[in-house]
């Protein structure tokens, strides 16, 4: 199941695909481990977008939160 955005346009998955993507480090490669181990222990887990631009995943209450501190380029 998902949740889009405040703004409709865009899937929750989506969203949190493109901000694993964004996360070239092992940070991203973590975050892919974990949506992939939610997804495995129960397919019916929801992806939403909330708080301050964050990946969070519930079914019948909330199972996590998810946000790395993005790194700037110097």
């Amino acid at each position: 199941m998902t949740k889009a955005d405040s703004k409709g346009d865009t899937s929750a998955p989506e969203l949190i695909s493109t901000y694993i993507e964004e996360l070239t480090d092992w940070r991203g490669k973590t975050l892919a481990r974990i949506r992939k181990v939610f997804h495995e222990a129960d397919p019916r887990i929801m992806e939403e977008w909330k708080w301050m631009v964050s990946p969070v995943w519930s079914h019948n209450g909330l199972i996590s939160v998810a946000n790395a501190q993005r790194t700037r380029s110097n």
